[in-house]
C-alpha cells in the first residue's frame, strides 16, 4: 500500500490524504447508497373513466388521455360508441347538396333537413318538398308558420305543412336569420329577422301582413349577424367581432370587445342552449354565457391538459342531459359528449369522444326526440345524412346499436419519476361482455412512441383476465390503451379495470464517508486540509476523487464527487486503551452520477444542458480559463 489512500483535485489544486484507523485497526471508510421512495412493485391502475378526456399526466383516476368511438359517461366501464346510421331519400340516394341546418317542427311533427338546393321532411327516410326551396340557411316557427331564411337578396320563404312553401312579397323580405321571442318590451311575441348587421321584427311575417319594422343597427356594416338567442330574456345577437344585446328601450350594448380582435366567421355560427346557459362557436374554440354578461372559453381539448389536439367547432346541439359538439381536427372529425358536473375535483367538465366521423366533413348536427323513446344525433356531412341513438343505458336498451370498434388511451406515467427506468412485464384487464365475436386488447405507447403497440392478444374471456405481455416494456412513459371490437352491433364488449404492473429502478446515490487523518507534513497539517475541504464545500466546481488502494487516478481513472453540506467535520479518533486519541477530519463525498459536466469542471442537472452551449460561449467571450 503507498503512503497515502485518497486523492483528490479540488479546484486546481491536489490533496493526497490518508485514510484513519479505529482502535481495532481498520480504515474509517464506508461507501453506503442513498436509495430513494419507490415503488416495489410499479402498478397504473384505472377503475372509471367519467371525468372524460384531455388528461395528460395520471392525476385524477377517472379521466384520461383521448379516445375514438367509446362511451366513458356510464359509471365505471367503458364500452363502444354508438353505431352512425346513415339515411338517403326513398329512393335510395343520396341528398342533393350539402346539408346546411336540421329543424324539429311542433306544427307539424316532423324533422325537417335544408340543404343548399332542397328542403327535406323525414318519415323513414328523406322526401324532398314540393316546392323548390334553395339557400336555406335556418328555420324558425311563429304562429303556426315555418320560416325558411334564404339569404340575403333571395326572398324568404314559409310553409304551414313544410311542404308546400310561399315566397315572402313584403318589402325587405329577405333573411339571413330568424328568431322568435318576445319584443323588447315584452309585451308580445314576435319574429326577428337579421340581414347584415341589420335586426328587423314583425307580428306576422305572411304576405298582407304588417311591414318589417325599422331596422335596428347592430354594431357597423363590416361583420354580420351570425346568430340571435336569448340569454336570461335578454335578446343577444352574436357578430363576427362581438356580442351585442339589444334592450327594451332599443339600445345596443356591446359585450365581448375582445372579440374585435379575434374576429372570425365562425364566431357565433353554432350555438345551442343546455341547462339555462348558450354555448357558441368562438374562433377555434367555444364559449360559454352563464348570464347577462359572464362569459367563459370552454374546450373539449383544453379544460384539462394539453394533450396536443385542436380543432375547429362545426356543429353544437344538446338535449336534455348533455351538450354535443362536432370538432374538425384537420384530418378527422369528432363529435364529442360533454356535461359540467360536481365531482370530487370540483366543478369539471367531463368530455367523451363519443363518435368518429373520420374524414367526413361535417358542417351540423342536431337533436331530435322523434318519440318518447326514440332520440337521436343527426349531423350532416357531403351529401349525406346520419344519426346515432341516444340511451341513457346502452347496455340494457334494445334499441342501442354499437360502433365495430374504438379505443381509450389512458394518462401517461412516469412512476415515482420521469428519469427512472421502468419495465412493465403484464396486465390485469376486468372485462364483461366479451366473446369471439366481442373482445378487448391491451395496448400501449411508450416514451416517443406516435402508435399504439399490441401488448396482448385479443381477449374474449370475461372477469379478471391477468396476461403477460408479449415482451417486457422498459421505457421512462408510458401510457396505456383499450382496444374494443364487435362483430354484432347489438353487442359491446365492456372494460370495468384496467392495470399493469412492472419494476422501476431508482437512481441511488453513492456516499463516501471518510475519517482523515491529521499530520504535520505540510500537506495534510490541520489548516492546509481544513482549508481545501472548505474550499470543496463551496466551490461549485466538481471534485475528482480517486482511490489509490484500487488502482485509481486522477488522471484516468476517478469518479467526480461533491462535498455534502455540513462537513467538514474536525473529530476525535479513538485509539486503544492507553493511548491519546488523535484529530481527524471527517467528510463526506457524493458521487454525481450521470451529471453533465463541461469543460470547465462544473456539473449542472440535465435540464440545464440547452442553455451550455451559451454558457460556454460566454466563459470564452469573458476569456475564463478552464480548470
Amino acid at each position: 500500500m503507498g503512503k497515502y489512500d485518497h486523492e483528490l483535485l479540488i479546484g486546481s489544486a491536489t490533496v493526497r490524504v490518508r485514510l484513519a484507523t479505529d482502535s481495532d485497526g481498520k480504515a474509517m471508510y464506508s461507501v453506503t447508497e442513498d436509495i430513494p421512495q419507490y415503488q416495489a412493485t410499479l402498478a397504473y391502475e384505472q377503475t372509471n373513466w367519467i371525468d372524460g378526456m384531455g388528461q395528460y399526466l395520471m392525476a385524477d383516476p377517472s379521466a384520461y388521455f383521448e379516445g375514438q368511438s367509446i362511451d366513458t359517461t356510464q359509471d365505471g366501464r367503458v364500452i363502444l360508441g354508438p353505431l352512425i346510421t346513415e339515411v338517403k331519400e326513398s329512393d335510395a340516394t343520396n341528398l342533393d347538396s350539402a346539408p346546411v341546418c336540421f329543424y324539429w317542427s311542433p306544427t307539424i311533427s316532423k324533422w325537417l333537413c335544408a340543404t343548399t338546393g332542397k328542403v327535406y321532411l323525414y318519415g323513414t327516410a328523406w322526401t324532398a318538398a314540393t316546392t323548390t326551396v334553395g339557400s336555406c340557411t335556418q328555420f324558425a316557427e311563429f304562429d303556426g308558420y315555418i320560416y325558411a331564411a334564404c339569404g340575403s337578396g333571395t326572398a324568404y320563404k314559409y310553409s304551414s305543412d313544410g311542404t308546400t312553401w310561399t315566397n315572402s312579397t313584403l318589402t325587405d323580405g329577405s333573411a339571413e336569420k330568424f328568431f322568435t321571442s318576445p319584443n323588447a318590451a315584452g309585451t308580445q311575441n314576435v319574429l326577428w329577422k337579421s340581414i347584415g348587421n341589420e335586426l328587423k321584427s314583425n307580428t306576422s311575417g305572411i304576405n298582407g301582413g304588417v311591414a318589417w319594422s325599422s331596422a335596428a343597427y347592430i354594431g357597423d356594416n363590416t361583420s354580420d349577424i351570425t346568430n340571435i338567442f336569448l340569454i336570461n330574456d335578454n335578446l343577444m345577437l352574436g357578430k363576427w367581432d362581438n356580442l351585442y344585446n339589444y334592450d327594451a328601450d332599443g339600445g345596443v350594448h356591446t359585450l365581448m370587445n375582445d372579440l374585435r380582435t379575434a374576429v372570425s366567421t365562425n364566431n357565433f355560427k353554432y350555438v345551442a342552449t343546455w341547462q339555462s346557459a348558450v354555448y357558441f362557436s368562438k374562433g377555434n374554440g367555444l364559449g360559454e354565457i352563464t348570464a347577462y354578461n359572464t362569459f367563459s372559453p370552454i374546450s373539449p381539448f383544453g379544460d384539462k391538459d394539453d394533450v396536443g389536439k385542436v380543432g375547429s367547432c362545426v356543429g353544437i346541439s344538446a338535449d336534455e342531459n348533455y351538450l354535443y359538439v362536432a370538432m374538425d381536427e384537420g384530418t378527422n372529425t369528432h363529435i364529442y359528449k360533454g356535461r359540467e358536473t360536481n365531482t370530487a375535483n370540483g366543478l369539471v367538465w367531463q368530455w367523451c369522444p363519443w363518435v368518429y366521423l373520420a374524414g367526413s366533413a361535417c358542417a351540423v348536427i342536431g337533436f331530435c326526440q322523434h318519440t318518447g323513446t326514440d332520440r337521436r344525433l343527426w349531423f350532416g356531412y357531403g351529401t349525406n345524412t346520419a344519426y346515432v341513438p341516444i340511451t341513457d343505458n346502452p347496455t340494457s336498451d334494445s334499441a342501442a346499436r354499437f360502433a365495430s370498434s374504438g379505443w381509450l388511451r389512458m394518462s401517461y406515467t412516469y412512476g415515482s419519476s420521469q428519469y427512472w427506468d421502468k419495465l412493465f412485464t403484464r396486465s390485469l384487464i376486468d372485462t364483461k361482455g366479451c366473446s369471439t365475436g366481442q373482445t378487448v386488447t391491451g395496448k400501449y405507447r411508450k416514451d416517443t412512441d406516435t402508435t399504439a403497440t399490441n401488448a396482448t392478444a385479443a381477449i374474449t374471456a370475461n372477469g379478471v383476465q391477468e396476461v403477460d405481455f408479449y415482451s417486457n416494456v422498459p421505457c421512462k412513459k408510458i401510457q396505456f390503451e383499450v382496444y374494443l371490437a364487435t362483430s354484432d352491433s347489438t353487442k359491446t364488449p365492456e372494460v370495468l379495470m384496467f392495470k399493469a404492473t412492472g419494476v422501476e429502478k431508482p437512481e441511488t446515490t453513492r456516499i463516501h464517508e471518510c475519517v482523515y487523518t491529521i499530520g504535520s507534513n505540510p500537506s495534510n497539517k490541520t489548516e492546509t486540509l481544513r482549508s481545501a475541504f472548505r474550499v470543496a464545500r463551496t466551490s461549485r466546481a466538481l471534485i475528482r476523487f480517486a482511490d489509490l488502494r484500487y488502482g485509481d487516478e486522477l488522471g484516468t481513472s476517478y469518479t467526480y464527487v461533491i462535498l455534502q453540506p455540513g462537513f467538514p467535520k474536525e473529530v476525535e479518533i479513538i485509539q486503544e486503551k492507553g493511548r491519546t486519541p488523535e484529530l481527524g477530519i471527517q467528510v463526506r463525498w457524493q458521487e454525481i452520477p450521470g451529471s453533465i459536466i463541461d469543460d470547465w469542471g462544473y456539473y449542472y442537472s440535465a435540464t440545464e444542458d440547452i442553455f451550455q452551449d451559451i454558457y460556454d460561449e460566454t466563459n470564452s467571450a469573458l476569456k475564463f480559463t478552464a480548470v
